[in-house]
This record gives structure tokens, sequence and C-alpha cells, in this order.
């Protein structure tokens, strides 16, 4: 890796400034990052700004804009001044291609350099030249050359013979379009010129070169930019006997990793040269898995990072003459790049060793320059503290910095493939230990008010605490409530920022086991003395009220919709639940004031249980033989009383009645005719109903009267389910099969009994059943 290390002015990015000797001078990166690449067509108009703004006491703003041909060169030599104001505008021309800096300047001394912006001026405008050209068999050489390119950026080449791509034609291999690096043996050989060595009568015709354009802004059109006619003539200069010479080697241009690359080699001869490749230690090479020889041209079928700066040979031989010359292989460059994720300001205090490293990744030779604050008086001694250049590493290191060195350094590192710069803020300030503060911010689903956070259950939200001082914190951590699950305190992510360690507690899915005291703290050192703050951050899980009955049956009970019956001469209950987060409080309003009320939780002072519920009880010995309340639940959020009441619910009493009057019926489609009949076809269906008070508990039974042992059986819920419908005095069940009923029943004649029962006693009814195949067209014989 190949470093030049040059000391220049201050660079910097915007800082806000606590004190009044921080002076910066700043770029405005975004204006850059925007318009890095600018393309126009030659004639409009080209427009650049000095986007900067100024922190601290600076005076006296100067502008210089300067244009170079190179990505980035301190040399003045090497470019151009071409305007002294803030805006640089001009009408583009060919001229006004290349990389341009801006130089920013105050009066007491501070600059910076802006990144540089590199700018096309595209154009492409082609006049076709023709021409003629007789050659004769055994010449050394000829050459075409494409004229008259009046294009950039450079457009693609291609030659043609009578219409037809060069390296689609047999010539031998000695018609060759040079594309690489050149070494030329006195033929004035270059890029994009075609080559015709050890030609016959065959190589008459016309060439042509073709141009494609390359730039954003023309690509794709085309053009003939130079046309010969090329004729051969009878010999009468034939070389010596077995001379030969190598004229010109190609590397084929420069390749990334993974690309495949031609070398070519071009030699006269008599008789025509023969070939032979070799790589650097001699040895030859032959057409295998990473090479294919094609004698006049090695192909390298894909290059690695190793092929850099590899050496190959290419021998030409006639007779018992041979020439060698060696071709360099050589990989493009790469843009370096800095690590985009590292903070870009630092802060510490006077006496403390700063390490500036931007993390840069790069490949191959690079040209790497520091730009910092008064990095000229820091070499004259002026006390800011010791310079410690690494340029292994690419870093750079002050020792014993002090607060005279607040400032912002640049590291610029370019090669052929581009420029790239970055920006670190240094910031040395007094002594300050370590502070902690709660930074969470409010969203739709969560409140924040000072230390304490209002969540509604279900949210997803970020907890934020910052840690602050000088130096900065060396960590940050969140302690979680023991009620939450351990999970939740691995979800911290930490960033080191701006002077600030910010800890990032990422909550998922909130429910009521997430409340609780969140601990926060932080810490630095301070001349050796470790200082820790912690703030408390109280969590509530928040969800507004909401009331339902619930009231249930039971053996002297029945609940229909808001209607409650008991058994007269038995206590009555009647319920309402509130839900909610706090858990609310609930009420119930009595028209009657009738019976008694009471509040039910199923919590303690440690579970957190999200719901409340209220029970009105009657006794109808007291006199009070109906009641109508209202249930109102109440709870709080974000400091906002909130209120729900449910709809009125009637308590009353019914006679107790055990069951009667209890009947089964065939509802199947034959029943009109017989209600004695079931199909095959069809699913059984039967409906058992009884009069009672509390309603009915059914028991479902059968028996296949056509064998004699047959007993009553019960039946399984899957291939027989049961439906029950509930009304005041009166309850219906129905019984069916899963499907056809003769999948369950392969007999015939069946007895079905239902047995109704309550606390107060049962009844049995019975039902006989025929299977039969007719339908409900049919009128079946029924023997008895």
């Amino acid at each position: 890796m190949f470093l030049i290390i040059v000391i220049l002015s201050t660079i910097a990015t915007l800082v806000s400034s606590s004190d009044p000797s921080e002076v910066f001078v700043n770029v405005d990166e975004s204006y850059f990052n925007t318009n890095k690449d600018i393309n126009i067509a030659a004639g409009n108009d080209l427009t650049l700004t000095c986007a900067s703004t100024v922190t601290g006491s600076a005076s006296d703003i100067a502008y210089k804009w300067y244009l170079s041909q190179v990505p980035y060169t301190t040399q003045s030599s090497q470019r151009v001044l071409v305007s002294s104001s803030k805006e640089y505008s001009v009408t583009a021309n060919s001229t006004h291609s290349g990389y341009y800096m801006c130089l920013i300047t105050s009066e007491e001394g501070y600059s910076v350099f802006t990144p540089v912006l590199s700018v096309e001026i595209q154009y492409f405008t082609i006049t076709t030249e023709h021409d003629s050209a007789t050659i004769e068999p055994y010449e050394k050489v000829s050459v075409l050359k494409c004229s008259s390119i009046n294009a950039y950026p450079t457009p693609k080449v291609t030659w043609k013979k009578d219409g037809i791509l060069v390296n689609n034609i047999n010539l031998d291999s000695t018609v060759m379009h040079v594309t690489g690096k050149v070494v030329d043996k006195a033929y004035d050989i270059e890029v994009d010129d075609l080559v015709i060595l050890n030609y016959a009568a065959a190589y008459a015709g016309t060439y042509s070169c073709e141009v494609e354009a390359t730039g954003t802004l023309f690509k794709g059109k085309t053009a003939t930019a130079k046309s010969y006619t090329v004729r051969t003539a009878a010999s009468t200069n034939k070389m010596t006997d077995n001379s030969t010479q190598i004229l010109f080697i190609d590397n084929g241009g420069d390749p990334s990793v993974g690309d495949a690359i031609t070398l070519k080699c071009g030699a006269s001869g008599y008789p025509t040269p023969t070939y032979q490749w070799f790589d650097t230690n001699d040895a030859e090479l032959k057409t295998s898995d990473t090479f294919e020889v094609l004698e006049t041209s090695l192909k390298v079928k894909s290059i690695t990072a190793a092929d850099d700066n590899a050496e190959y040979k290419c021998k030409a031989k006639s007779g018992d003459s041979e020439y060698i010359e060696a071709i360099r292989l050589t990989l493009a460059d790469v843009i370096p790049e800095f690590n985009s994720s590292m903070d870009n300001s630092q802060y510490n205090i006077p006496g403390a060793t700063v390490t500036i490293d931007f993390g840069l990744d790069t490949t191959g030779q690079i040209n790497l320059f520091w730009n910092g604050a008064g990095l000229a008086d820091f070499v004259d001694g002026e006390g800011r503290g010791d310079l410690v250049y690494d340029n292994e590493n690419n870093i750079l290191k002050i020792e014993n910095i002090q607060k005279n060195a607040s400032g912002v350094f640049q590291c610029i590192v370019y090669n052929e493939a581009g420029v790239v710069t970055q920006y670190k803020t240094v910031i040395i300030r007094d002594a300050q230990p370590a502070e902690v503060s709660h930074t969470t911010a409010s969203t739709d689903d969560i409140t924040v008010i000072g230390n304490d956070i209002h969540s509604i259950r279900g949210a997803n939200f970020t907890m934020q605490c910052t840690g602050s001082g000088n130096p900065t914190p060396s960590d940050i951590t969140i302690d979680v409530p023991d009620t939450t699950s351990s999970k939740v305190g691995s979800n911290l992510v930490k960033v080191n920022s701006e002077g600030k360690y910010i800890g990032n507690l990422l909550i998922d899915s909130v429910n009521e086991d997430y409340s609780g005291s969140y601990n926060c703290c932080s810490y630095n050192f301070v001349s050796g003395v470790k200082h820790e703050a912690c703030v408390a951050i109280s969590l509530a899980v928040e969800e507004e009220v909401t009331v339902t009955q619930n009231s249930e049956d039971n053996d002297y009970s029945l609940v229909l919709g808001n209607q409650v019956y008991g058994t007269t001469g038995y206590e009555l209950a009647a319920q309402c639940k509130a839900t909610g987060l706090p858990r609310p409080t609930i009420n119930a309003t009595r028209i009657n004031n009738c019976g008694t009320v009471s509040t039910i939780t199923k919590s303690n002072d440690i579970e957190l249980v999200d719901h409340v519920i209220i029970e009105v009880k009657l006794s109808n010995t007291t006199g009070c033989i109906t009641e109508t309340f209202k249930c109102c639940g109440n709870n709080t959020i974000q400091g906002e009383l909130l209120t729900e009441c449910y709809d009125s619910i009637t308590m009353s009493f019914v006679d107790q009645e055990k069951p009667n009057d209890v009947k089964v019926e065939n509802m199947g489609n034959l029943a009109d005719d017989d209600d004695t009949l079931v199909s095959t076809m069809e699913s059984l269906q039967l409906n058992c109903s009884a009069k009672s008070f509390p309603e009915s508990v059914f028991v479902w039974m059968y028996k296949d009267t056509d064998k004699s042992d047959s007993t009553f059986q019960t039946m399984n819920s899957i291939d027989f389910p049961t439906s029950v419908v509930k009304s005041k005095g009166f309850t219906y069940s129905t019984l069916s099969t899963n499907g056809l009923s003769e999948d369950y029943l392969s007999g015939e004649n069946y007895e079905f009994q239902c047995t109704a029962s309550n606390v107060f006693g049962e009844a049995t009814a019975k039902k006989f059943i025929q299977i039969t195949s007719s339908t409900a067209n049919e009128v079946p014989r029924v023997c008895t």
C-alpha cells in the first residue's frame, strides 16, 4: 500500500458548539453526496454550489473552485482555479470535464476542502472519414487508425471487414483490434487501432471503425468514424528468412476480480511466426480450466486478486529466429470505502489520547491525505498535542490532546478508480461526570410523561435512555423488572453517537407482565474515577375499561340474554365483569335496592389481574322477588378517567318444576308420511323436548331391537352430535348422525331413548325408528 501524508488545513462537519473558542467551517455533505456525479450535455449550463455553514466565531468566509483531471490533488500545478465565488456557473464544453473541489476558508485560518464532484460534459459528434491503403504480402505490419472520434466519454470501438466483425473472421489470428495497454515497437500502435500482420490476398476489402456512445446521455448511439479500402499487390519486397520481431503486446485493459481477460501478442516475420505463452516461472501454458491458449492470444478465464501484477511472456518464432516480450496483467483499482457505521464525532478531555479511524477498506495502491484542525500548528509545537501517523492501519493519533485542538479532521483517499472523503469532528472539553436521561419518544400507542411511559396493551415500541458526559460514557445498561421475560433484557441495542451512549430496549407486544420499573445506568471515567448515573423509568400497561355480563347457568338458575332467572326458594346471583389496565373499579346501581352487592377479584398484591367482578344476590325470602341493576366500570388512562356501562340486567324467580311432558319427534324427510321412518340416504334427526325449571339436561341412548340381547347404550358425540336450545320453562335437544344414517346404523329397527333431568327430578321418552331405503317420493309398506 502506497501512502502520501500531506498536512493541510481544517475540514469540518456540522457540530453544535458550546464554547465560543470552538470555530468550525462546515461542509454540507448532503449536497455533495447528491451531486457527486454530474453528467450534462455540451452546450448546457453547469452550476456548482459550495454548500457550507459556519459554527463559532469564524468570519470573512472565502470560496475557491478548482478543476483538475485527476480525482484529487494538492499540487497547484495540477489544478486550475476556475472561480472565486461560492457558486460557479458556466456554459459547458469539452474543457469543463474533470474533478471539482471547493476550498472554503475563514480569516481565522480555518479551511476545508469539500468532497470531490465528478463532472462529465458529454457529447457525441462523429464525422465519417474515408481512406485507402495498398498492402503487399510479407510486409511487417499495417496499422489502421480510428480517427475523428469527437465524443466523451470515450466510446466503445469495434472493427469490421466487409460489414462483419473482424473477431468473427478466420484471418489466422493476425488481424487484431488493440484494446489494452500497448508496448509499441516503433509503429505508433495505440488503443483501438487495427493491426494487420503477415497478411495475404484474402485480407483485401473494406474495413470500418464503428463507435458506440457509452455516456448516460447518448448511450446506444452509433456511427462510423473511419472507413478504409484495403487492396493487396504482388510482393516485390519479401522479408529475410528466419527473422521475427514482436511489434506490440496488449494486456486487454484493467480487469476486475471475476472478469475474463485476453492478452494479445503481435509479431511479424517470415515464415509467419508461431507463438508460445509462458507464466512468470517460464512454464509453458496450455489450454486448461484457468487458461485458453489461442495462438496470438492468451485468455485468463476468471481473474482473481492473486493475478494483480502477474507477468506472462509471449514468444514469437520464425524458423530459427525467436523473440520474447513480457505482458503484465494489472487489476483495475477499486474505489476505497469508509465504514459508514462509524460515528462522525468524538468527544474527550484535555490530556487524553484521541484516535481518528475511519475504518478504511481498500484493495491495491492508494493515496492518503490527512487534513485537520490546525495540523500545521501541531507540527510547530503549538501545544495542541502530539501527532502519531499510523500509516499501516490508516489512522491518526493525537496524544496529550488539548482544548485548542478541537476541530474537524478529514481523511482523503483516492486511486485511479475514484476519491472518497470522510470527516470526523473532535471536541475537547472539560471533564463532565456521566449523566443519564430518559429519551423515549411518544407514539400513537404510548405516551411519555417525564420518566413515566403509558402504553396500550399489545404495543410495540422502543424504550430509550441516553448517557452523556465527557469523556463519552463507556457503556449503558437497562435492568428490567423481575416479572418481565429475560429475553426482553437481551433486546437492548446500544449506539455510541455524537458523544453520547444511547440504549434502545426493543419491546414487542406489551402486556401487563411488562409493567414495572426499568433502571437505566451509564458511566464514564474522569481522572481514573468511575462516575455512574441512573434513572428509573416506569412502564404502565393500559387498556380502556370494558364491561360485560358474567352470569352463568347453574342447577337453580338460567341466563337468557340480560334476563337471569332463579328458582323460588333458592338464592339467585348475577354478575358483571369490568376488564382494563390499570385494573378498573366497578359499581352496580339497583332500581329496587334489593339483595346484596359484593366485588370479587382473584388477585393479591403481587399478581396483577386486569379485571374485577361485581355480584348482586337475591333471596325471595326477604320479600324482594325481582331486581334490575346496571353495572359501570372506571379506570384512568394517561391521566383521563374513563367510564363504560353495561345494559340493565333483570333478576326474577320462577317456581321449580321437574322435567315433564318429554317428547321425541322424528324431524326427517319421511316423517310426514310415517314418523317412524328414516331413509338410509338422509341424516337421522330426532328432537327431544321437555318442560321444566331450571332447564333440563338430556341423555340420549339407543338399542337395536332386531337383536334379542340388545340393551340401551350411549352414543359418542362425534358420530351422534347433539345441540341444546333453552327457553324459560322449556328445553330442546336435537340428536343427529354426522352424515347419512346408513353410515352409522347398519340395522333396520331401533329404539331411541331421551332422558331429561334437573335438580328436582327426571323423565324419559322413547321413539321407535325404522331405517329404510325408501325415499320421500316412495310410499313404504310397513309390516306390523
